[in-house]
């Protein structure tokens, strides 16, 4: 048996790919749930302080980022507790 055997055999190998496909499709889910609800509720007056105070328009884009990140982070990590995924440790 080769070491690619023994790799792709691997019952941690096997967790950790079911752990990051369940990630990858809860993170899609949330930042295009949240694109959507962004889009719909901050649409008319972000293009309005763009087309007026562009540097205003600009900090307000990098703090919704930022906050975007740590809101996704920390829903993500809620969700994944709740449901329990084996830990690779």
């Amino acid at each position: 048996m080769s070491k690619l055997d023994k790799i792709e055999n691997s019952p941690n190998l096997r967790i950790l790919i079911r752990n990051f496909v369940i990630e990858l499709l809860l993170y899609g889910t949330l930042v295009v749930g949240y694109f959507l609800v962004a889009l719909r509720l901050l649409n008319d007056y972000l293009t309005a302080l763009f087309q007026n105070n562009l540097v205003l328009y600009a900090f307000l884009a990098l703090f919704l980022i930022v906050v975007q990140g740590v809101l996704l982070d920390a829903v993500t990590s809620f969700l994944l507790n709740k449901i329990k995924l084996d830990r690779l440790e």
